[in-house]
């Protein structure tokens, strides 16, 4: 399900306006006329650049392209991912890990959001599973050896499943200090046979505290 780095080619056009030259009613008229000659020649050469550029365009850095999506830092088992809103804008990022199972298949999507002070949650997940999975067995998160918490999923699509759900100050704080998270699905075809999908909480914490310091610039 990984949607990291996609890229965008942009060709630059150049537009150049040609100088005139005032002339003097002297009999060296033909020496005036000469930075004009030069003045065509370079602007024929600056077309010529500029075609080329168009038919071979290069890749844009993606930090500079709208849309466009990139990994800042990795920290650990977690990477720093950024949406670029246009070259000199703050960038839309998030924290982010690959969930595999037993096999080392990629199976759900894990991301969290630092939120403003304003809201009551201290941070925003977005947890995104495959098509098929029970939507009415709803995903268990559990911290270490700590009680469960259960969150209903929100919608599907053609990416997959998607629930969304805050975690208050004290949950995030045990997310920083644990060893290990994990989230709990079911698939329609083994209603009886829960998959718990491991959360390494490596590098969780400077991760986190990074992305705080980034959206404080």
């Amino acid at each position: 399900m990984q949607k990291i780095l996609l890229t965008s080619l942009v060709a630059l056009s150049l537009s150049i306006s040609s100088a005139s030259f005032a002339q003097e009613t002297t009999t060296e008229q033909p020496a005036a006329e000469q930075p004009a000659a030069a003045a065509n020649t370079d602007a024929t050469e600056t077309e010529t650049v500029t075609s080329e550029d168009q038919t071979f365009p290069v890749s844009e850095d993606p930090k500079d392209v709208v849309g466009a999506e990139y990994i800042a830092e990795e920290h650990g088992d977690w990477k720093i991912v950024c949406i670029s809103t246009g070259k000199g804008n703050k960038p839309n990022c998030r924290v982010f890990q690959l969930l595999k199972d037993d096999t080392g298949g990629a199976v759900a999507e894990l991301s969290l959001l630092a939120l403003s002070g304003e809201a009551k949650a201290a941070a925003g997940v977005n947890f995104v599973t495959p098509l098929g999975t029970l939507l009415s067995a709803q995903v268990a998160m559990r911290v270490d050896a700590g009680d469960a918490k259960r969150y209903p999923f929100g919608w599907c699509e053609k990416l997959g499943c998607v629930t969304r759900f805050g975690l208050t100050q004290t949950e995030l704080d045990n997310l920083k200090k644990g060893n290990q998270a994990v989230m709990t699905i079911v698939s329609v075809g083994a209603p009886k046979e829960p998959v718990g999908l491991a959360v390494s909480l490596q590098g969780f914490t400077a991760a986190w505290d990074s992305l705080v310091a980034m959206n404080a610039k």
